[in-house]
């Protein structure tokens, strides 16, 4: 099979895969997504054990907290609904849905997507729904929030007791199956369902622009049209509208940098007093607490990542009209980085959102979210939308050739 690699657009001839093996491009070295193995029924069964995990999570006590007589137990969806009273209604809305809601969609579309049921659809609406549940997986950070439950256990332990519910653990065990149902889902087997793979007879070893092909950023179909013939998704040569939309959500993200920083990401009241926390302030707290590992990782994640994938964004985007020669290789696995970490950032706002429901005990002790942790989570947002919109192959090209691109 013939495919056009998505970070370079060289047409590399890949060949049926054994189970375990993975196919690189020769000309950048990312890895090409293309599996051959049938794991219908090992996604459908860790989907199943999945789904009753989750289920099993949202009923019953998650976390309890206790201190001076007084005890606080909250379950799974409470991460979110406490928000709404602290008009924070958006923030908690997003939380719901990133860690209970979309990814049960996703596994319930998982099962039925493995057991044929895209042989049965009329291909209209299978498209539709593979292409919907695909898209799922970029907003669900389920993993992200079990990391920042952590996280925010290792907060407040030496200020009370805390207990781990059968919720937790419920949860710990969806997290391990979805990562594994995931990491058996085969696209390509999915799309053949729909649609064969068209074969366009190419010579590999050149890129597919200069052999006027598109290919397709959703199947990986190669093709001369303006809309797949395989997915019905449109096609570029180069998507310049996508470098212009990366640039403006990184724009706002950096604009949204500043107030998350400097602002409040949570109000802490203690025996009658209110004090603010800011991030730095809140990394300071840990290292004084002698938690120097998860100091750590919060500031690069809620500090460093943030900003370096501002900068690596725009560095990319003004690179795009300077030629970059034999350092595109460089450049592309800065840009695989941070497209893979971007909504690791996410982890404060998980963190606030678990003290916010867990610690509410009155004037004896209560934290309520400021309006950082707002801008926080908005600005990871933007970056994911930034990185998404980015067209890696960009970097490849040079630079008269991408001035002389049009959007069709």
């Amino acid at each position: 099979m013939r495919l056009a690699c998505s970070h370079c657009d060289f047409i590399v001839e890949v060949p049926d895969l054994a189970a375990g093996q993975v196919a690189k491009c020769p000309h950048c070295r990312s890895q090409i997504n293309l599996r051959t193995e049938n794991n219908d029924s090992q996604v459908v069964a860790l989907s199943l054990s999945a789904i009753l995990l989750l289920l099993s999570s949202v009923f019953y006590p998650f976390i309890s907290f206790s201190s001076n007589g007084l005890t606080q137990t909250i379950t799974l969806p409470d991460a979110g609904r406490m928000l709404f009273n602290y008009d924070s209604t958006l923030l908690g809305v997003f939380i719901d849905f990133s860690i209970i809601i979309l990814p049960l969609m996703m596994l319930l579309l998982l099962v039925p997507l493995h057991m044929g049921l895209l042989r049965s659809l009329p291909k209209q609406w299978g498209r539709r729904l593979l292409k919907f549940t695909l898209a799922l997986e970029l907003w669900v950070m389920s993993e992200i929030f079990l990391v920042g439950v952590l996280i925010s256990m290792v907060k407040i332990m030496s200020m009370a007791d805390v207990s781990f519910g059968q919720s937790f653990w419920a949860y710990v065990g969806f997290v391990i199956c979805y990562i594994a149902t995931l990491s058996r889902v085969n696209n390509e087997r999915l799309w053949q369902q729909i649609s064969p793979y068209q074969e366009i007879p190419v010579n590999s070893g050149i890129r597919a622009i200069d052999a006027q092909l598109r290919a397709c950023h959703v199947c990986h179909q190669l093709t001369t049209e303006k809309q797949c013939p395989r997915c019905h998704s449109a096609t570029h040569f180069r998507n310049m509208k996508g470098l212009q939309q990366a640039a403006a959500w990184l724009l706002t993200s950096v604009l949204l940098y500043i107030p998350a920083n400097a602002l409040p990401i949570m109000y802490t009241t203690s025996l009658g007093a209110k004090e603010p926390s800011t991030l730095i302030g809140g990394v300071i707290l840990l290292w004084e607490m002698g938690s120097y590992p998860i100091a750590a990782i919060i500031f690069l994640a809620s500090v460093v990542v943030p900003l370096a994938k501002a900068l690596v964004l725009a560095t990319l985007c003004v690179l795009v009209y300077r030629h970059v020669g034999s350092r595109s290789s460089t450049y592309t696995r800065l840009y695989q980085v941070t497209e893979f970490i971007g909504k690791w950032s996410m982890i404060d706002v998980f963190v606030v959102a678990l003290l916010v429901a867990l610690v509410q005990l009155g004037n004896l002790m209560s934290v309520e979210p400021g309006f950082g942790a707002m801008c926080f989570g908005a600005m990871v947002i933007c970056q994911m939308l930034a990185a998404h919109s980015f067209d890696p192959r960009l970097i490849w090209d040079p630079p008269e050739q991408v001035k002389g691109v049009v959007n069709d």
